[in-house]
Parts: C-alpha cells; sequence; structure tokens
C-alpha cells in the first residue's frame, strides 16, 4: 500500500526452537526508513557504534534511517517493528520525530511505557497493521495511519519524559523556539497568527520574528506557509478529498490564496500536483 510515508511494518518473534537460553537472532543493517520498535516479550539488545541498549518488555525504540544498527535476542521475544520515510510523515508526526533525535543521548532511543502505554502503542500498531493490509486505501486510510503514527510518537515522548523528568534547557531562547515550533506545529491547521504565538512567549512580534529567522533560518509566517503546503501535497496524494476542504484542512481559509501560493511554491496547481502522483 502506497500511503506516501509508510514503508513497512512487521509484527517478529523468534521461532519457538530457537527459545533455549542465550539462543537468538542476530543482524547487522540499515535502511532508508526510521524504525519504531516495540517489544512485547523476551529480552535482547540493540546496538549502534558503541552504544548498547537493552531491550525489555514495554521497551518503544526509536532507530534514526539509515543508521548501521544490530540486535540479539537473549530470551524469545515479540513485537512490532514499523518502518516510515520520516521526511514525509504528516506535519505534528515529524516534529515529534526530529524532537526526539534533536534530545537524544545516542543514536538508538528507548522509551520504556507503562502497562497503559503499551496498551496504547500496541493499539496503535495493530491499527497501522489492519490498513496496511487492505487492498485498497479508502480515504479514511491516510487519516488512520497519521492518527495512529502520532499516538506512538506521543506514547514514546511521554514514556522519555517519565524517565528523565522535566529538565529545564540550558538556553532558554532555544527552548522558545523548540516551543514556538512545536505549538505551530500542533495548530498550523488552525487561525494561527504570528502576534500570537510572540504574545504567548511575552516578546513583541518584531523581537519574536529576529529570534526565529535567527534559529529556523525563515520567517514565522513562511514557516507556517510552507508547512500548510507540504501537509496539503501529502493530503492530495493520498486521498480522495476535494481540493476545497483540503484547503481549509491545512489552515487556508480561502481556497483561492491556497491556489495561489500552492502554484507559487510547488510550480504547479493542486490539481497538476494531484495527477502528477497518479502516473
Amino acid at each position: 500500500m502506497d500511503i506516501g510515508f509508510m514503508d513497512c511494518i512487521a509484527n517478529f518473534h523468534t521461532n519457538p526452537r530457537d527459545t533455549e537460553n542465550k539462543e537468538g537472532l542476530f543482524q547487522c543493517h540499515s535502511h532508508q526508513s526510521a524504525e519504531l520498535t516495540l517489544l512485547i516479550k523476551g529480552e535482547g539488545y540493540y546496538a549502534a557504534g558503541e552504544q548498547n541498549v537493552e531491550a525489555l518488555p514495554g521497551d518503544l525504540l526509536l532507530i534514526p534511517a539509515n543508521l548501521k544498527h544490530s540486535y540479539v535476542c537473549i530470551n524469545a521475544w515479540e513485537g512490532y517493528s514499523l518502518h516510515i520515510y520520516d521526511q514525509n510523515i504528516p506535519a505534528y508526526c515529524q516534529y515529534l520525530m526530529s524532537h526526539a533525535f534533536t534530545q537524544r543521548q545516542g543514536p538508538i532511543l528507548k522509551a520504556s511505557l507503562t502497562p497503559g502505554a503499551v496498551e496504547r502503542a500496541l493499539a496503535a500498531m495493530h491499527q497501522i497493521e489492519e490498513t496496511c493490509k487492505r487492498k485498497e486505501q479508502t480515504e479514511y486510510s491516510y487519516d488512520l495511519l497519521r492518527n495512529a503514527l502520532e499516538t506512538l510518537l506521543l506514547t514514546y515522548h511521554t514514556g522519555a519524559c517519565d524517565k528523565a523528568g522535566k529538565v529545564s534547557s540550558e538556553h532558554p531562547e532555544e527552548q522558545l523556539i523548540e516551543d514556538a515550533l512545536k505549538e505551530i506545529h500542533q495548530n498550523y491547521h488552525m487561525s494561527l497568527k504570528v502576534s500570537d504565538l510572540a504574545a504567548s512567549h511575552y516578546l513583541s512580534e518584531s523581537i519574536f520574528r529576529k529570534k526565529f529567522i535567527k534559529h529556523v533560518g525563515v520567517l514565522p509566517k513562511q514557516y507556517i506557509i510552507t508547512l500548510r503546503i507540504d501537509e496539503a501535497k501529502r493530503l492530495l496524494l493520498t486521498s480522495r478529498k476535494p481540493v476545497e476542504f483540503i484547503a481549509s484542512e491545512v489552515g487556508f481559509s480561502s481556497s483561492s490564496r491556497f491556489h495561489d501560493l500552492f502554484v507559487k511554491h510547488v510550480g504547479m496547481t493542486p490539481m497538476e500536483w494531484r495527477r502528477s502522483g497518479e502516473r
């Protein structure tokens, strides 16, 4: 199933004949997609370079794309492994992925989940598996996968925060921009004004703009527009929703403005972009 950001999902487990103590699998590999692995049963280790991460039931691991890594199963295990193209995922999921990897202590990330969080993560994996098994995608497939992936990433962050605790940033300005980016990615589809973002951080609009462009490289308004256009591009290719509906869904109150900005950023109309993906 071609859903744009989804590579594959697998329910993995060891062969019953390999359940003797210290028997298991070992592989060294890399892949172009990022990996989210939820361990349900068993015990083992994941390694990359000098990092060696113990994997136990309830652990959710994030592995970046193109990272050469290996794993060894010590006690027979079972779990789900999801592979996604992180550059193509929806806006808020994209923020959650990038934020996780900028906070990392090593190339492989791990969050130990509570029993309730494991249930939520497992339900999300089941939703993704079920959706991907369908012979034909429906108009809801993209939304189902987006919601399930968002649940997994939020569950990871919650587990990671529970383990590490709330840590104050040593760089308040960087934290300010990080908080602003999170708010943008969460609310880009709503009426989002730069003046409101600035006010929420007790800054004038001009000072907020200067800080934002210093850390991000573009003005906040341009960042929001680009985010909306990118999400519209994904929706045009992964759903049959009307263009006017997509324009509203990604935050444009005027379909004509959406059309003009889309042409300016993409070089073709929304319908031309949709047809280009059908070839």
